[in-house]
């Protein structure tokens, strides 16, 4: 025994290299569903890798996304002409932060740079045509191939893929060809040993002894021929082994060909476990509440350390307050689905029941998934909890920046280190005043502004107790430091993901930094609101989107009965939030009658900021020296205030070369007043009779927009008019550059689709398409439902509002109400599960199916919104633009002959006002008046 043990520690060699990046390729047949793809990062679990190359990945778009675990998810999409093709990776979490830059060149050929240990490593995935393709097609593939290859200045590089291509032996004075192979060389196979010899590339499959077993990567359809078609090249002898994975599967007729690479990672798997993220928790309300009672008060002379000391404290009785939820587990497959997973991957690849279990496979990850999504919502919707937010915290990926066009040169860039070198360009020239710095005098204080009481802070944060650190903050007018930096992130709009103007930048600020400026926004709200004209709808208590558009409606509808011609600009600026200037912001505010000190703690609160955003895992540090911060509780009333001062120096009413002549003055005399533009936060309308007069109000708005950091965005500016206008271009100069303005039929303000003709009819569409929308992404949760109740209750919260949005001001004709009905009838069958020809079958009636959804009835609900809406519009005395519209009947103007279109208030001329024969005794418009009158018309007409 003693002698064996001797031979044995004589006979073993302490190893001398080895692996620490596996690189591997495998061609998946497809992961062109979200199931697919699962079904693959579910087999990554369970092998050892870093990066994965895919071929036939057959995507219908390009994605890069970020799984829930940290792997990173890059998928080319297929070739345009056929559902074929396409390339992508699959990278461990922790190479992530390595990337330095990826790219799809075409659905053939992507690459991927990562920089480890100060050496940069190139790996190229490939997919070259296969035997049946013409020799132009493969003559193309090797010469984009070799293209990339040369264009990467990486010190390793490497050529990975599926290039259906058999290397067979060493031929003649072949360099870079090993001497081990299983079959001989074919038309591909020299197509791809010519590639490596004329760049020096190693072939490596053919460097190491494997027995055929180990060796070959495909099998045919019919079981019988396996072939060596996936390869790996390197530029240098730097990998140790190459072999296949013969327990990786994912159903595909090709196996997983790795690579061993032997690189020191040992600083990354220190930087894995520093990026490590901790459990999810919940907060614990009751606990909260204890340990928030019981927090350490102490003062600072430095205010600092104090907030320092206030952070710590509440940090401290968090973690105390906070517990482990009971439903944290993300694992969405069934153990019975993980069995059959292993199953296959022991299964032999020619066995006749491998195909069906493949299948079986495929369909029970899919159904696992669904079920888990569903289970989910299901549990949400019976607690009465946010649906939106459950699917948000359930999505498995996370979406982020492909690559970004250069601003300066218009040049694509998927390197990573470039795309944050543009995000700093970019958001550091957005974020940076274009005025040289002035001081704003502000009037001296006359009294110390009075320190926060505790019930001020409850109604900000119910949970905070203590308002004297606000209160220090308050009276010496200085603020924390940290609260003057902040992270952003970037969300996308719509429009070109390459483009960093579709990106919205919100910045995520302390908590207790968002409770003091909400305690200051309680306090200057009334004097801010004062300050807006009626004509401003946005950000306003009391106002909303229906306001406006009910407004611009009824505009249309009078213009179209009186042939009145109207001209409409829809006003559209350039990242409007971000670009205010600071002086033109303290200005305004101390013109609209603000507090010198809530000035001043507002401006010390604005001045030496910074924030970071983190496109990829590399924060970019940028000053803010311009802007108001989305996100901050009170940005959006400084916006509208700084907007105000913009419209307050237009001198619109100098314009007109006569006083009686209203056709050359600015805006639409209604009822002796000028309505001249319609304002919801940044969103404004224009109004004017002649396209002459709205292109000098539009170049007036644009001159002193400017004096306040606001800039107009050509491009995105609309105008809209009616058939009785002038068709005169309009246009807008800036930068001593005349730019045109687009005329439009139709565009959607605040969510209404409006159009010269003002036809319901088009909007009527868009609502119906959102209803189906709305209710496909419940139904899953809906059909999983066993009470009625709460099933009923989710459709009327969330399709219903989808269908009648805007209803308010709908001016409905048989019809177009009939068209509502129907398609809320179907939308009833579907919620329930019943089709068209059931109905008809069973004898069903609506009636009936009604008892069996529980769900409003959708003629009532939009009744009574536009119902309450009316008397809203006519009991109001604060001359807002809605009842003054609503009461307009233009003088001097004549209508044409014939009967008029329908209007919106008929259906309330003809069902309410009293009549006694044809003499009209009371009209709706003073039963509306009535408060008490029309909540009984209203109770009678939804009854």
């Amino acid at each position: 025994m003693d002698v064996y043990q001797s031979k044995r520690t004589k006979l073993t060699r302490p190893k001398t290299r080895k692996t620490d990046l596996r690189i591997c390729t495998f061609n998946c047949r497809s992961v062109a569903t979200d199931n697919r793809l699962a079904e693959l990062l579910e087999e990554t679990n369970r092998i050892k890798y870093d990066i994965i190359g895919l071929s036939e990945t057959k995507r219908s778009a390009e994605v890069h996304m970020t799984n829930r675990d940290g792997t990173g998810v890059i998928l080319g999409k297929r070739n345009d002409s056929s559902v074929s093709g396409g390339v992508g990776f699959i990278i461990n979490k922790s190479l992530m932060p390595k990337i330095k830059e990826i790219k799809i060149v075409n659905h053939r050929i992507g690459y991927l740079t990562l920089q480890v240990n100060k050496n940069q490593y190139t790996i190229i995935q490939g997919y070259a045509p296969t035997a049946d393709y013409e020799e132009e097609d493969h003559s193309n593939f090797y010469e984009n191939l070799e293209d990339v290859y040369k264009s990467c200045k990486s010190r390793y590089k490497m050529v990975i893929g599926d290039f259906n291509a058999r290397i067979g032996e060493r031929k003649g004075n072949e360099v870079f060809i090993g001497p081990h192979s299983m079959e001989n060389r074919n038309d591909s196979g020299e197509r791809l040993a010519t590639f490596c010899e004329v760049n020096r590339v190693f072939h490596m499959n053919s460097q190491f002894i494997k027995p055929t077993h180990r060796r070959w990567t495909y099998i045919s359809p019919d079981k019988q021929h396996r072939h060596e078609l996936d390869h790996i090249l390197a530029n240098g002898k730097y990998i140790t082994d190459v072999s296949v994975v013969p327990s990786f599967t994912n159903g595909s007729d090709h196996r997983m060909l790795r690579a061993n690479v032997h690189i020191n990672a040992k600083q990354a798997k220190f930087e894995q476990v520093k990026r490590r993220k901790p459990p999810r928790r919940v907060l614990d309300p009751t606990a909260a509440l204890l340990a928030t009672e019981n927090l350490d008060s102490c003062e600072d002379q430095d205010i600092d350390k104090e907030y320092d000391t206030l952070v710590h404290a509440l940090k401290k009785a968090q973690d105390a307050a906070v517990t482990i939820p009971t439903n944290h587990s993300r694992n969405r497959l069934k153990d019975s689905t993980r069995l059959l997973l292993s199953k296959r991957r022991f299964t032999d690849r020619s066995d006749p029941n491998f195909k069906t279990l493949s299948k079986e496979c495929r369909q029970a990850v899919k159904r696992d998934h669904e079920n888990f999504a569903k289970d989910r919502l299901l549990n949400a919707a019976n607690q009465r909890k946010s649906l939106r937010k459950v699917a948000r915290d359930i999505n498995e990926y996370q979406s982020y920046i492909p690559c970004l066009l250069s601003g300066e040169t218009g040049e694509k860039l998927t390197s990573r280190e470039k795309m944050e070198i543009e995000v700093r360009r970019f958001y550091s020239n957005l974020f940076a005043t274009k005025q040289s710095k002035a001081t704003t005098i502000i009037p001296q204080q006359t009294k110390a502004l009075p320190p926060f009481l505790p019930e001020e802070i409850q109604h900000s944060l119910n949970s905070f107790q203590n308002a004297n650190k606000f209160s220090r903050y308050l009276q010496e007018g200085k603020v924390p430091t940290k609260w003057k930096s902040s992270k952003t992130t970037l969300i996308f709009k719509k429009g070109d993901k390459e483009n960093l103007e579709n990106y919205r930048p919100i910045c995520l600020l302390p908590i207790l930094y968002k409770v003091f400026t909400k305690c200051i926004l309680n306090r200057i709200r009334k004097s801010l609101e004062e300050a807006q004209p009626v004509e401003q709808a946005g950000f306003r208590r009391s106002f909303s989107t229906i306001d406006h558009i009910h407004s611009v409606q009824r505009l249309l509808e009078v213009g179209r009965e009186y042939q009145i011609p109207i001209t409409m600009v829809f006003i559209d600026f350039k990242k409007a939030f971000d670009t205010i200037e600071p002086t033109a912001l303290w200005e305004s505010l101390k013109t609209q009658g603000i507090d010198s000190g809530y000035i001043k703690l507002l401006k010390e609160c604005y001045n030496d900021c910074s924030t970071t955003i983190t496109p990829f895992y590399n924060p970019v540090n940028i000053p803010i020296t311009r802007g108001v911060r989305q996100g901050d509780p009170i940005s959006p009333n400084l916006f509208s205030a700084c907007l105000e001062s913009a419209f307050r120096r237009m001198s619109w009413p100098h314009i007109k070369e006569d006083k009686d002549d209203y056709d050359n003055s600015p805006g639409i005399r209604i009822n002796g007043r000028n309505l001249t533009h319609l304002r919801f936060a940044d969103d404004i309308i224009l109004i004017s009779k002649t396209p002459q007069i709205a292109e000098k109000m539009l170049q007036e708005l644009v001159n002193s927009c400017e004096t306040v950091g606001l800039e107009i965005n050509a491009s995105k500016t609309k105008v809209l008019r009616n058939k009785f206008a002038s068709s005169h271009q309009i246009h807008i100069r800036k930068n001593n550059t005349m730019s045109a303005i687009e005329d439009v039929e139709e565009y959607v303000y605040l969510g209404r689709l409006l159009n010269t003709k003002n036809d319901l009819e088009p909007e009527i569409h868009r609502r119906r398409r959102s209803a189906w929308a709305a209710l496909n992404n419940i139904k899953n949760t809906t059909d999983a439902l066993t009470c009625p109740k709460i099933r009923a209750q989710l459709f009327d919260s969330i399709v219903l509002p989808a269908l009648t949005y805007g209803s308010e001001t709908w001016t409905f004709t048989k019809a177009l109400s009939e068209r509502v009905r129907i398609t809320h009838a179907a939308l009833e069958r579907k919620l329930v599960g019943i089709t068209l020809t059931e109905q008809r079958e069973k004898n069903l009636h609506r009636e009936d199916i009604r008892k069996i959804s529980q769900v409003k009835d959708h003629l009532v609900f939009i009744t009574k919104r536009k119902l309450s809406w009316a008397g809203h519009v006519m009991r109001r005395n604060d001359n807002r633009w809605t009842t003054l519209l609503q009461e307009w009947i233009p003088r001097n103007e004549k209508r044409p002959v014939g009967r008029p279109p329908m209007r919106w208030a008929d259906s309330l001329k003809k069902e309410i006002s009293v009549r006694q024969g044809t003499q009209l005794i009371e009209p709706w418009s003073t039963i509306a008046k009535d408060r008490k009158k029309w909540i009984a018309v209203i109770r009678a007409h939804t009854n």
